[in-house]
């Protein structure tokens, strides 16, 4: 474990992370054999989380509509948490600092504590990130620390570089359309334009969709290298390939975009005390 201008530096074997705790328990760097296999984060990115390597969404995912959303009969509003952007995404762990509770050369254990005020519930979420010789581990809990259940959803959101190059393999049967806002609208079978049950170009179509039914398991393709992805708990992947710029992201998710405002069970339930936890798995490898 080193520590460089407030950054934690983890390493083993060929490959190498760099944390960025105090925003949003980012992950700035995560590179194999000198080869970032997460956008680099640039210098100049300050704390803006989209322009990181990958941060956690807890304890939601994607848009919430509007801010709104009922459960137990508890109507909840959220504000607009980013500039330009009508809808609430994300959470609120991207936004926040992160304490580090542990950590050793090549790994670290993250918390963050949150809720009690618009989101109406309490909770206590972790992070803990584990490097081996060509592979990260993340698992991503949380815990209810409420007196009444809570609705969560969990997921990750990597960016990966030279969308031009890759190529995404993955059983994604079915899928969210959107309005113009990103909102999902209807479920349906995975058209075949954008399937990737063979691999194929990420840059084929533009999307911005989460997928249904996915087996937790993708496959990453460059020309020099390789990267398979294993998620546990994780049913959905969003797919956000936006036409001409340097990156794409592939995001696992415990419940689908839109999943609060539907009120189908889409969302996981914790009762007070209640622990959910999800594992995404990254090996690197050659082509």
């Amino acid at each position: 474990m080193k520590i460089d201008s407030g950054h934690l530096l983890l390493e083993h074997g060929d490959t190498r992370l760099t944390l960025d705790a105090a925003h949003g328990g980012a992950i700035r760097e995560f590179g194999w054999r000198d080869r970032p296999i997460f956008r680099p984060t640039p210098q100049s990115a300050g704390a803006d989380p989209f322009e990181l390597g990958c941060f956690p969404m807890v304890p939601y995912a994607n848009r919430i509509a509007h801010g709104r959303f009922r459960f137990d009969a508890r109507a909840v509003q959220l504000r607009q948490n980013r500039r330009h952007e009508p809808h609430p995404l994300h959470g609120y762990g991207w936004l926040a600092p992160w304490t580090v509770v542990d950590a050793t050369a090549s790994s670290a254990t993250l918390v963050f504590e949150g809720g009690g005020d618009e989101w109406p519930w309490r909770y206590r979420a972790g992070q803990h990130l584990q490097l081996s010789q060509d592979a990260l581990a993340v698992n991503l809990s949380i815990e209810n620390l409420s007196p009444s259940a809570m609705p969560v959803i969990l997921g990750l959101h990597p960016y990966f570089c030279d969308p031009g190059l890759a190529r995404l393999q993955a059983a994604v049967p079915r899928v969210w359309l959107t309005d113009s806002a990103s909102l999902p609208v209807e479920e349906v079978a995975t058209p075949i334009d954008w399937s990737f049950g063979r691999a194929r170009s990420i840059a084929a179509v533009p999307l911005d969709q989460c997928f249904v039914d996915w087996d937790g398991r993708a496959l990453l393709l460059w020309p020099d290298c390789r990267l398979g992805i294993r998620a546990t708990n994780c049913r959905y992947l969003h797919v956000y390939a936006p036409p001409g710029r340097d990156f794409f992201c592939v995001e696992p998710q415990s419940a689908a975009a839109g999943a609060l405002n539907r009120g189908a069970g889409e969302a996981t339930v914790l009762a007070p005390g209640g622990r959910f936890e999800i594992r995404v798995h990254f090996e690197v490898g050659v082509a």
